[in-house]
C-alpha cells in the first residue's frame, strides 16, 4: 500500500510539473480541431448544395476546386419533317425531312475572369453537294473577359450580334420551328447584318435592364468580296437595349430596341429574302435579289414581350433602309406577334433580356403518370420587300403550334403554317411566281445538352 501511495504521489508530482506543456499542446490541438471542423462543414454545405440542385444536366461539367476553371461539352440536334400543299402559284415547295441543327461545342472558364466558347453546326456536313456552300458552319468562337465587375463583359470573336429579341433567345428555345419572316430577312448571317458575325462586344447586365454595343465584320462563311479586286468585308456597329419594368418569375414585361449600321463592303450589294417559315425547303417566295450599287444599309427594331403566369407573348416591328449610290434609297419593313399559353401551368423563364423554354413542373414519366409541359401557340408574321417600283415581294403568314416539353432537354414542336406571298421575285425567275400561297405542316424533335 505504501509503495502504491509513493508511486501515486510521484505520478501526481510529474503531472503537475508537465501541466503547462499539456495546456499548450491542448490549445494547439483545439485550434486544429476547430479548423478541421470548419473544413468539414464547408464540404458538407457544398455536398448539400449539389444534392439540392434540381437540374444535373446530361452533359458533365468539370470544375476546379476553387471554381475558377471549368469545362463543359455542349450541343443540340433537331430533326424536322414536313409536308407542303400549294394553293396558288407554280413554285414547287418540296415536302421531306431535314436536320436544321446538329451542333457540337465546348465552353468554359479559366483564371476566374476569362471564358470561352467554340461551337459549330454539322447539319450540312454530310451532304454530297458541289456548290460553294460551307459544309461546316461555325456559330460561336469567342473569348470573353468579366473582370471589370459582375455586370460587365467584353467578348471578342465570332458571336451573335445584339439584334432582335428572336435572335437573342436561345436557338433551341424558340417558340416555333422557324424564325419570323422579317427577322430572317433583315438579320441573316450570310446576306445581311445581324445574327453571327466576327467582332467585339461590350455587355452590361443588371437585374431589370441590359445594354450591348459592338463593332462587327462579316460572318466566317461570308467573308471577302466577289472579285479579285474587291475583298473588303462589310462592317459596322450594332447595339441593343432592354428594360423590364417589372420582372418576377411568373410576371414579366419586356421592352427593347436594337439596330445596326453596315457598309456594303467589297460586294457593293445586299440581298434580303426569306422562306415561308418552314425549314425543310429553301425556296424564298420574297427575295430582293442582289441589290447593286449599295453604299450602306441600316436596321432598327422595337421589341415588346412578357409573361403572365402560363401566358406568354412576344412581338417585334422591324425596319431596314438600303442606301444606293445611283438610285433612290429603299425602305423595307416587317414584324410579327406571337401568343402562347402553357396548359400545364408553367411560365417561360426570363433572364438578361431573353426568354427560354418551359421547364416542366412534372417531367414525362409513364410510371408516375406525368406528361411534361404542354403549350399552345399562334403567330402572325409579315414582311414587305417592295418599295415603289422596286419589288422584292410581300408575304403574310399565320402559324398555329402545339409544343411538348417532356423534360428540360427534349422538345417536340408541331406547326401548321398558312403562307401567302404576292409581287414576289424569284431568282431565277419562275413563271407564275408573282403570287404564291399554300399550307405547310411541319414537326420538329430536338434535344439540347
Amino acid at each position: 500500500m505504501t509503495k502504491r501511495l509513493l508511486l501515486l504521489g510521484a505520478s501526481l508530482t510529474a503531472l503537475s510539473l508537465t501541466t503547462p506543456s499539456f495546456a499548450s499542446d491542448d490549445a494547439a490541438l483545439q485550434a486544429r480541431v476547430e479548423a478541421l471542423e470548419a473544413t468539414i462543414d464547408a464540404l458538407r454545405t457544398e455536398i448539400a448544395d449539389l444534392r439540392k440542385n434540381p437540374e444535373f444536366k446530361p452533359s458533365p461539367v468539370f470544375k476546379s476546386t476553387s471554381g475558377d476553371n471549368s469545362f463543359k461539352l455542349r450541343g443540340q440536334v433537331a430533326v424536322d419533317a414536313g409536308v407542303f400543299s400549294t394553293r396558288k402559284g407554280l413554285v414547287d415547295q418540296n415536302s421531306g425531312t431535314d436536320i436544321p441543327r446538329a451542333r457540337l461545342g465546348v465552353d468554359g472558364t479559366f483564371a476566374k475572369d476569362w471564358a470561352y466558347r467554340l461551337e459549330a453546326d454539322f447539319s450540312k456536313a454530310s451532304r454530297d453537294d458541289t456548290t460553294t456552300l460551307s459544309e461546316l458552319d461555325v456559330k460561336d468562337a469567342y473569348l470573353s473577359y468579366g473582370g471589370f465587375g459582375e455586370k460587365w463583359k467584353v467578348t471578342i470573336g465570332q458571336q451573335k450580334t445584339p439584334n432582335t429579341l428572336e435572335r437573342s433567345n436561345p436557338s433551341a428555345d424558340l417558340l416555333f420551328v422557324a424564325t419570323p419572316l422579317a427577322v430572317e430577312a433583315f438579320t441573316n448571317r450570310t446576306t445581311a447584318g445581324g445574327d453571327y458575325k466576327i467582332g467585339a462586344l461590350v455587355n452590361y447586365t443588371d437585374v431589370n435592364w441590359t445594354a450591348a454595343l459592338g463593332l462587327f465584320g462579316d460572318n466566317l462563311s461570308a467573308q471577302g468580296g466577289t472579285t479579285a479586286t474587291s475583298k473588303d468585308e462589310g462592317w459596322g456597329p450594332a447595339a441593343r437595349v432592354t428594360w423590364a419594368p417589372f420582372n418576377r418569375p411568373d410576371a414579366t414585361l419586356h421592352l427593347g430596341a436594337s439596330g445596326y449600321y453596315r457598309t456594303a463592303g467589297g460586294r457593293n450589294s445586299v440581298r434580303l429574302r426569306s422562306a415561308p417559315e418552314v425549314t425543310i425547303d429553301n425556296a424564298r417566295l420574297v427575295d430582293t435579289g442582289n441589290i447593286p450599287g449599295i453604299s450602306d444599309y441600316t436596321f432598327e427594331g422595337a421589341e415588346l414581350a412578357g409573361v403572365y403566369g402560363p401566358l406568354f407573348f412576344q412581338s417585334e416591328f422591324l425596319l431596314t433602309q438600303v442606301n444606293r449610290t445611283l438610285a433612290p434609297d429603299l425602305d423595307f419593313s416587317g414584324g410579327y406577334a406571337s401568343l402562347a399559353y402553357a396548359i400545364t401551368g408553367e411560365s417561360h423563364p426570363y433572364k438578361a433580356g431573353s426568354f427560354s423554354r418551359l421547364q416542366p413542373k412534372r417531367p414525362f414519366d409513364l410510371a408516375a403518370g406525368t406528361w411534361g409541359a404542354w403549350e399552345l401557340a399562334a403567330r402572325y408574321s409579315t414582311l414587305d420587300l417592295t418599295d415603289g417600283s422596286f419589288s422584292g415581294g410581300r408575304e403574310t403568314n399565320w402559324t398555329l403550334g402545339i409544343n411538348w416539353y417532356p423534360n428540360n432537354y427534349v422538345r417536340v414542336l408541331g406547326n401548321y403554317v398558312k403562307y401567302d406571298a404576292s409581287d414576289s421575285f424569284i431568282s431565277p425567275p419562275v413563271a407564275g411566281s408573282f403570287s404564291n400561297a399554300g399550307d405547310a405542316f411541319i414537326t420538329e424533335v430536338s434535344v439540347v445538352w
